[in-house]
């Protein structure tokens, strides 16, 4: 599975998650996002 598709099926599971949840998944997805961010310009130099 790579970073994008895990923030894609963790936007998918905030939906469903407890209003009390919604904090840790949000932050999992921001640090997801900073994971591809940083990968990007390494695949670019390829």
């Amino acid at each position: 599975m790579t970073a994008q598709q895990a923030i894609h099926e963790l936007k998918q599971v905030r939906q469903y998650c407890s209003a009390r949840a919604i904090p840790a998944i949000d932050y999992a997805i921001q640090v997801l996002q900073k994971t591809v961010e940083k990968e990007e310009p390494s695949q670019q130099e390829k």
